[in-house]
């Protein structure tokens, strides 16, 4: 019974100072943060562009998987413009929670594209004992391309988890003037994702978003692979509020639509 508490108290000591270093070496407010906070969280979005306020419509929705997350975005075209060119996209993500720094690390992620009748997937799974992940592309039901890449220490995130631990201030807080660049994962490269922070006080382009979200707290330019959003150079502005809820973003000269902005319509948790 000693020997059960002796073992216990080193595992409880290790973790806090583990901890109390990683405070030391990122200055982060939420260092060992609850993962918890994500479970069960469902966010709806309407997506529109020009003066259409609806266009499309996008869910992320995030669920419990044993000891870790599923994180699925869903979003396609509705109305009118469903008609003319029907797209719809799906991206999942399975992922492990790191036990001493709450970090979510991907295991196995899915990519789905649909425009009109042309269908691209892509499968990555994560080989963390081996430090590699392999990826699989197909076309229409067939396989275009398969490869590898091999995970460097700090490289490990795709586009979904690097938006949780970034809401998670995994890397560091989130507050006005802060910049996080963390390398990320996709297909045989490993582009980096670019993100810094500037209050919603000072943003003069947030006055038409004011009536919809009076609590906006931080506008977020972010800069990632242009082949992630279909646009020509991959820059994002998210809309957060302090409790670091998106509920807003524009994402820059897609192409074929140009601007295209989405509205949080509904968030159950």
């Amino acid at each position: 019974m000693i020997m059960i508490k002796a073992a216990i108290t080193r595992h409880l000591c290790t973790r806090i100072t583990l901890c109390l270093l990683l405070t030391f070496l990122f200055h982060s407010r939420n260092v060992c943060p609850d993962t918890n906070r994500f479970e069960g969280e469902t966010l709806k979005y309407n997506i529109g562009f020009w003066f259409f306020k609806k266009v499309g419509t996008a869910t992320f929705k995030c669920e419990k998987n044993g000891d870790g997350m599923v994180v699925t975005i869903d979003a396609s075209t509705a109305g009118f413009l469903d008609k003319i060119i029907h797209r719809h996209n799906v991206y999942r993500t399975t992922m492990i929670i790191d036990n001493v720094t709450n970090r979510f690390k991907p295991v196995n992620s899915y990519e789905k594209k649909v425009k009109r009748k042309k269908e691209r997937i892509m499968i990555t799974d994560y080989d963390y004992e081996n430090n590699i992940c392999n990826y699989k592309t197909l076309r229409n039901g067939s396989i275009h391309k398969e490869g590898s890449l091999k995970l460097e220490p700090d490289v490990s995130d795709d586009m979904i988890s690097v938006t949780y631990n970034f809401r998670n201030e995994i890397y560091g807080e989130v507050k006005e003037g802060a910049g996080f660049n963390i390398a990320t994962v996709y297909k045989d490269k490993s582009p980096n994702f670019s993100a810094n922070v500037r209050s919603a006080e000072n943003s003069d382009e947030l006055s038409k978003w004011k009536d919809v979200f009076p609590d906006i707290k931080y506008v977020v330019d972010v800069a990632l692979d242009p082949e992630n959003l279909d646009s020509k150079e991959g820059k994002l502005v998210i809309l957060f509020t302090e409790d670091l809820i998106p509920v807003g973003y524009v994402a820059k000269d897609v192409i074929g639509f140009g601007d295209l902005y989405g509205f949080l319509v509904e968030d159950v948790n």
